[in-house]
């Protein structure tokens, strides 16, 4: 009778430590970024430099206080994701259902025929580019790995004929 009590008290305690592991362990986050145009840029494009001060996810349902910093302060050419994503950064996340990613870009300065030029972000620096994560977001488990990519590039036309130098960033978060 007692190796019946201890085994089904072995059973429960190995059931609670289990759960407890799957939402209470950290997980681990990698950030990669990637740029396919939706049309691809003209020739005399040689860089598109964008520095992203801050890139964030945000936890389901948990208001203005949910954000988690993925990384800071990355200066990417994206003429060098074009085919193939660059790791950004990795972080511990609380496990969890995300939704969408926030980055904070101000301008980015692009290369023209030679020629740099300084491109302004409209409310890149003050609130940030919100971006959904595809599917309606993930759930991470204590002790997972995942990567989420951000897809990040503009329009080819608003950079060859933009008398007001500002762009408009296309962006897709999703999980790969």
């Amino acid at each position: 009778m007692a190796h019946k009590a201890l085994a089904i008290l072995t059973i429960i305690l190995g059931a609670s430590l289990s759960t407890a592991y799957l939402y209470y362990a950290p997980s681990h986050l990698a950030l990669t970024l990637s740029d396919p145009p939706p049309t691809p840029y003209s020739n005399n494009i040689t860089a598109i430099y964008v520095t992203l001060t801050t890139i964030e996810i945000h936890a389901a349902n948990a208001g203005n206080s949910g954000w988690q910093t993925l990384a800071t302060d990355v200066t990417v050419n994206l003429m060098t994701t074009l085919s193939t994503p660059k790791l950004l950064g990795t972080t511990q996340l609380p496990p969890g259902r995300y939704t969408e990613l926030r980055f904070f870009a101000s301008q980015a300065i692009i290369t023209i025929s030679g020629s740099n030029s300084t491109y302004t972000i409209p409310s890149g620096n003050q609130t940030g580019i919100k971006v959904p994560v595809t599917g309606g977001g993930f759930r991470i488990y204590g002790g997972e790995t995942m990567t989420v990519q951000l897809v990040l590039s503009f329009n080819n036309n608003e950079i060859m004929n933009n008398p007001t130098m500002t762009l408009t960033p296309v962006a897709t978060a999703k999980l790969v």
